[in-house]
């Protein structure tokens, strides 16, 4: 009897570590509406090593997050080269979105919906390099580096609308059309002054662990005590 009261008290107090332990991490894939820059390596499509390519894309990169919904940005140099970007979106892949291009430098700013920053996202590119007579289809992931996360503040909206409101001015090669008003920009420069906090904003999750705190020392506590009187 006392063998089978200890078995339950260790299978409890297991479970409920558990719990501690993956409550946080869950939480953690969910960032607050804002900006962000994170930093990324392009990953071989199978093989846990970086990509030839990933000296083609540029780091970091830029995330949108709005209403739970996440675009991230990223910029391509030798972009000439690459004829065909596409990335995992509803059990298949869609084309990426190209925001501007530069033909002059070979460059180009692309963004594309990302469903989180803890998996990695895959995507499929299609390489021609006239000069080697290199023509080559294959798959790439984006493996991002959580610990570089880092809120520049604002809203994503007015964020993504000055974005591209600057390359337009830059490159002369701007695609969309949508530019933001001087009073939108006007914001988000005292927002960005303003903001002191470069860690991102995360759901609180303090009360969970005090909650499965006293869960634990309390499951302890009553089950030593059946063990005694048992």
């Amino acid at each position: 009897m006392k063998v089978t009261s200890k078995i339950s008290l260790m299978t409890i107090v297991m479970l409920l570590i558990t719990l501690l332990v993956t409550g946080p991490g869950q939480a953690h894939a969910q960032l607050e509406d804002g900006t962000y820059t994170i930093s990324y390596t392009v990953m071989h499509g199978q093989d846990p090593s970086a990509s030839i390519a990933n000296d083609y894309w540029e780091k970091p990169a830029t995330l949108y997050v709005e209403n739970g919904e996440i675009t991230a940005e990223m910029g391509l140099n030798h972009s000439s080269w690459i004829v065909e970007f596409q990335t995992a979106r509803n059990g298949g892949f869609s084309d990426v979105s190209v925001i501007s291009v530069n033909e002059q430098a070979d460059t180009s700013v692309t963004q594309f919906p990302i469903n989180g920053i803890s998996d990695m996202t895959e995507a499929k590119i299609h390489v021609i390099v006239p000069d080697i007579d290199y023509d080559h289809s294959y798959t790439i992931r984006f493996d991002f580096d959580e610990t570089t996360l880092t809120s520049t503040g604002g809203n994503s909206e007015d964020d993504k609308k000055e974005e591209t409101n600057e390359d337009s001015k830059e490159d002369g090669e701007l695609l969309g059309t949508t530019q933001p008003s001087d009073d939108n920009k006007q914001t988000t420069d005292q927002s960005e002054s303003k903001t002191s906090e470069k860690n991102p904003q995360t759901s609180d999750q303090t009360p969970v662990f005090l909650l499965m705190s006293l869960a634990i020392v309390s499951a302890i506590v009553l089950l030593r005590k059946r063990v005694t009187q048992v």
